[in-house]
């Protein structure tokens, strides 16, 4: 039996972005990972890139599948977003190296 964290822990884990794209993996680390590449994009870019990914798969399909994923990751607050109409998404990664330096420990 499941205790409510548990259900909370697998509803909102850490979202894992892959190092690669996978026709075998979910239509979540796909989408995910076509993201990723473009690093800010609307929900039409990403489908845009998906369909570079997986061509056999139709457009619009495409367009729907990745909307409703953007969408959920967003609404659990595991994505970034604007609130601009069409909402631009991202994954908050770090892109610049911090320019201090740590001190010694010994």
């Amino acid at each position: 039996m499941d205790s409510p964290d548990q259900d909370f822990l697998k509803n909102y884990k850490p979202l894992h972005v892959p190092h690669k794209y996978d026709a075998g993996a979910s239509l979540q680390d796909n989408v995910v990972y076509a993201l990723a590449q473009l690093e800010y994009a609307t929900a039409p870019e990403v489908a845009a890139k998906m369909d570079e990914f997986e061509p056999q798969t139709d457009k619009a399909t495409h367009q729907q599948q990745t909307r409703d994923v953007l969408e959920g990751l967003f609404n659990k607050g595991l994505i970034k977003g604007d609130d601009e109409a069409e909402r631009q998404y991202n994954l908050s990664k770090i892109l610049t190296q911090n320019s201090g330096k740590a001190d010694p420990l010994f």
